[in-house]
C-alpha cells in the first residue's frame, strides 16, 4: 500500500500550477505579439493547462496520486509541444523537462522521478525524429543533424542526471516524511490516551471529594455535640478520604510520566532497589498483608521513576483488591535476555469476566467518552472503572517493557513485567557506595 501524499506539498503544488499556468499564458501572448500567428500552436497549451489545473483542484483531495500524475503528464506534453515549435532539439529547451522530473520526485517519490525521466527522454528523441521527417520548429532551428544531435544528447544527459538526483533525494525526503507521520500519529494516539486517562481519573477523584464534603457538612454546626467516639470516627473518615484523594492525584501524576519514559532515552534500573523503595513506601498500607520479597540483583533497561510507579501501582492494586492476611510475593527472574518482575498474591484473583479487558484503556469503553458519561457509570454497581492497570500498561509500554496477567493454578493473581535486561556491571542511578543487594532468600517485610 502506497504512502499517502503530503498535504502541504499537494497544496503548494496546486499553487505552483496556478502560477505556472499564468506564466505560460503571459509568454504565449508575448510570443504571438512578437512573431505573429505562425506560433498559434502554442496557444493549444493554454486550455490544456486550464482544464488540468481545474481538475487538479477539484479531484486532488480524493485522488491525490492520480491528480498529480495526470497533471505532470499534461505538463510534459505541453512543454514538449512548446519546445517542438520554438526551438526543437537543437535549442537546448529540452532541459525544461527537468521541471516535471523534479516535481514528480518530490510529490510521488523516486519511482515517479525515474518514470518521468524515461518519458521525457523518449519525448526528446521523438522530437528529433519528427524534425527528420520534415516538421522543424518555427524558431531557432538548426538544420545540421550533427549540431542538433549533440545539443540533444547533452540535454538528455542533463535530464538523466536531474532524474537520478531527484530520485535519490526524494527517497530520503519521503523516508523523513514517513517517519514524521509515524511520530505524529504516535503523539496523537498518546494524546487521546492521556485525555481518556485524565477524564476517567478526574471522575475517580470526585468520590473522595464527595466523601470529604459530606464529612464537612456533618461537622457544620455540630462539632460541639460530638462525643469522643464520633470525633475519632470523623477523623478516620477524613484520613481515609485524604488517602484516597492522594492516590487518585498520584494516578494523574502518572500520566505525566508517559512522556518521560521513552525507549529512546533508556536508563539502567536496579529492580531490587526499585522494589525495596516501593515496599517501604507502602509499608503502612501493607501492614495487614504478608509480604515476601525475593529479589536477585537484576539490572534492567527502563526509567527509574516510571519503574517505581509500575511496582507501586501493582502493590497498591493488591492492597485495594485483596483481604487482610493475603500473602504478596515479589520476585524477579532472568530469561531470554529479559528481567521479569513477578508480583503475585493468593487473594481472590481477577474475575474471569474482567480478565479480557483488564488492561483496556478507559477510551475502549463507551462511558469513558466524557466525564459526565463516566460519572453515570460510577453510580452503577461496582463503582467507577479505575485507570490503574491500564495506566500501568501504558507506563510499561512507554519505557519498552511488557506486562501481562496470569491466574495461578492455586488461585490468586500474578502480574509479570518483562524488561530488557541490562549488563550486571552497568552503572545505575540507584547505585550507592557500599550498597548491597538484599539476600535472595524470602523475607517477611510486613506481617499481619
Amino acid at each position: 500500500m502506497s504512502r499517502p501524499l503530503d498535504e502541504v506539498l499537494l497544496r503548494r503544488f496546486g499553487l505552483v500550477r496556478a502560477v505556472g499556468g499564468a506564466a505560460y499564458v503571459t509568454v504565449v501572448v508575448a510570443l504571438l505579439g512578437t512573431f505573429g500567428a505562425r506560433l498559434w500552436p502554442l496557444a493549444l497549451g493554454v486550455p490544456v493547462l486550464a482544464v488540468v489545473t481545474t481538475a487538479y483542484f477539484a479531484r486532488s483531495s480524493r485522488y491525490p496520486r492520480t491528480a498529480v500524475t495526470v497533471s505532470l503528464a499534461a505538463d510534459a506534453l505541453v512543454i514538449g509541444g512548446a519546445v517542438a515549435f520554438l526551438g526543437g532539439t537543437g535549442s537546448g529547451l529540452v532541459g525544461l523537462y527537468s521541471i516535471v522530473i523534479v516535481s514528480a520526485g518530490l510529490l510521488l517519490g523516486p519511482g515517479a522521478a525515474a518514470a518521468f525521466t524515461a518519458l521525457t527522454v523518449a519525448l526528446g528523441l521523438l522530437q528529433l525524429g519528427a524534425e527528420q521527417l520534415g516538421y522543424p520548429p518555427v524558431l531557432l532551428y538548426r538544420a545540421d543533424l550533427g549540431d542538433r544531435l549533440s545539443v540533444l544528447l547533452v540535454s538528455l544527459a542533463g535530464l538523466i542526471s536531474v532524474g537520478y538526483l531527484s530520485a535519490t533525494y526524494a527517497s530520503r525526503l519521503h523516508e523523513l516524511i514517513a517517519e514524521a507521520d509515524v511520530r505524529a500519529e504516535a503523539v496523537r494516539r498518546g494524546g487521546r490516551r492521556r485525555r481518556s486517562f485524565v477524564a476517567q481519573a478526574s471522575v475517580d477523584v470526585r468520590q473522595p471529594l464527595r466523601q470529604l464534603e459530606e464529612v464537612a457538612d456533618a461537622l457544620d454546626g455540630s462539632w460541639d455535640t460530638l462525643d469522643d467516639a464520633d470525633r475519632r470516627r470523623v477523623a478516620a473518615q477524613l484520613r481515609v478520604g485524604v488517602a484516597q484523594l492522594d492516590a487518585e492525584v498520584a494516578q494523574l501524576a502518572d500520566v505525566g510520566h508517559l512522556d518521560e519514559a521513552s525507549p529512546d532515552r533508556p536508563e539502567v534500573v536496579s529492580l531490587w532497589r526499585v522494589t525495596d523503595d516501593c515496599v517501604l513506601q507502602l509499608a503502612a498500607r501493607l501492614a495487614h498483608h504478608v509480604v515476601e520479597v525475593e529479589m536477585p540483583p537484576l539490572k534492567v533497561v527502563g526509567n527509574g521513576r516510571t519503574a517505581r510507579r509500575v511496582v507501586f501501582n501493582l502493590l497498591e492494586n493488591v492492597v485495594d483488591h485483596t483481604p487482610p492476611g493475603t500473602t504478596v510475593r515479589v520476585t524477579a527472574v532472568q530469561t531470554a535476555g529479559h528481567g521479569v518482575l513477578v508480583v503475585s498474591d493468593n487473594g481472590p484473583g481477577v474475575p474471569e469476566s474482567a480478565r479480557q479487558r483488564l488492561f483496556d484503556p478507559p477510551a475502549a469503553t463507551p462511558w469513558a467518552a466524557s466525564p459526565w458519561a463516566a460519572a453515570r457509570q460510577a453510580s452503577q454497581p461496582g463503582g467507577p472503572r479505575r485507570v490503574g492497570l491500564p495506566l500501568v500498561r501504558e507506563l510499561c509500554t512507554a519505557m519498552g517493557a511488557r506486562i501481562r496477567h496470569e491466574t495461578p493454578a492455586a488461585g490468586g493473581a500474578r502480574f509479570l513485567v518483562a524488561f530488557r535486561l541490562a549488563p550486571s556491571a552497568a552503572p545505575s542511578a540507584d547505585d550507592e557506595p557500599g550498597a548491597q543487594a538484599p539476600p535472595t532468600a524470602p523475607s517477611d517485610v510486613a506481617a499481619s
